[in-house]
């Protein structure tokens, strides 16, 4: 039996357009590491983003919401969506934007795993979580043109373990003095037998936690600080190898910062100033990584006189805590359009905030305009 050319390259046709319908879309998301918790949340809740819930391939933790590396699949509108994030910090995110830059992603078929084995992929970044405006940022142009604030997001002030006992909080002046590097302990208690000094670790400049930290302190989100990193024997690291022992730059995540928090200190040689044994040291971390630091025994310390908590930020009696957005590349992908309008609508992100690590902005009674500005009680 011959079958007519025509109703063949109907057949051919319609086949094509099936195996088009089928094929994934793929987002490719980065930004901070700070509100990946949220944007997990949000992305694994059946109906947030996705039809039902997707598949979810994590690297980098061992716990799914603090991974480094993650990628979802499932359907958006019945259309079949790869979502794929890689926490790059809130300033790397807003580079990778403006800049056109790409970060490495999980490939397809890569297995779930604590460590970070790949394979990988490098792709553009479609979308980006910052933990401020882009008007603060080190990259405030290009314009981008499409970003919606989602959510607040606070940072801690957190003690090494192991720090003197006696330290139990840091005034704005008192941080602008130890991020220079050191104080004396005296500086925070009032007590001149306390010798020994103050320090402060945190972040590199692809960080939002660092923008809102050194923005709302005073110390001045561009200017150069000099911070310390021990290693797990609680040494005191030389990063730069020229004898100071202190680092303009930082850690690339709030992970590492928490696992810092973790080490001893009480009988850290101080490098900076000779003859000391027994340093403090005081980290600044968003929440999901503040948790894993007081898990390791670390310590919260108030900010003026503060202790974090949701009820003192919902309030704005505590200051550190940001304006969480997300954005979108200028002439991104109308699939990477579909994904923004899921994380920054009604059942997005904000919905999915857990009160801790991230507040829904519906529950705020403060707002700020930006990390250089106070709190103002609605």
């Amino acid at each position: 039996m011959k079958i007519k050319p025509t109703l063949l390259a109907i057949g051919l046709s319609l086949g094509s357009a099936s195996l088009v319908g089928a094929q994934t879309h793929y987002v490719y998301l980065t930004g901070s590491t700070a509100a990946r918790n949220a944007v997990y949340q949000t992305l694994i809740t059946a109906g947030a983003v996705f039809d039902a819930a997707p598949t979810a391939t994590t690297q980098g933790s061992s716990t799914a919401a603090k991974a480094t590396y993650m990628t979802f699949v499932g359907n958006i509108g019945g259309v079949p969506f790869s979502v794929k994030c890689d926490w790059s910090g809130s300033e790397g995110g807003i580079q990778d934007l403006t800049q056109g830059q790409s970060e490495n992603f999980l490939a397809d078929g890569a297995p779930s795993s604590s460590s970070s084995p790949g394979p990988f992929v490098s792709q553009a970044v479609d979308l980006a979580m910052a933990d401020n405006a882009q008007s603060f940022s080190k990259n405030p142009t290009p314009i981008l043109t499409t970003g919606k604030e989602v959510c607040v997001i606070p940072f801690m002030l957190v003690k090494e373990v192991g720090s003197a006992s006696d330290l139990s909080n840091v005034t704005d002046a008192q941080f602008r003095v130890a991020i220079t590097g050191g104080a004396k302990l005296a500086l925070f208690t009032g007590n001149a037998a306390d010798t020994s000094f103050v320090y402060i670790t945190g972040r590199d400049d692809n960080s939002g936690t660092r923008v809102n930290t050194f923005g709302t302190t005073g110390f001045g989100i561009f200017n150069v600080p000099s911070q310390v990193e021990l290693n797990s024997s609680g040494q005191m690291l030389d990063p730069n190898g020229d004898g100071s022992y202190v680092t303009s730059e930082g850690y690339p995540s709030g992970g590492s910062v928490a696992t810092q928090m973790g080490v001893n200190c009480s009988s850290t040689v101080d490098q900076i100033n000779p003859g000391i044994t027994g340093i403090s040291v005081v980290g600044y971390l968003g929440i999901s990584d503040a948790n894993t630091a007081l898990g390791l025994g670390a310590t919260q310390v108030a900010y003026n006189g503060v202790l974090e908590s949701p009820t003192t930020v919902i309030e704005g009696q505590y200051g550190i805590w940001g304006n969480e957005y997300c954005y979108e590349r200028n002439g991104a992908s109308g699939d990477a359009t579909t994904v923004f309008g899921k994380l920054t609508g009604s059942n997005g992100i904000t919905h999915n905030s857990d009160g801790s690590t991230t507040i829904d902005l519906t529950l705020m009674h403060a707002s700020r305009q930006g990390p250089t500005a106070d709190p103002v009680h609605k």
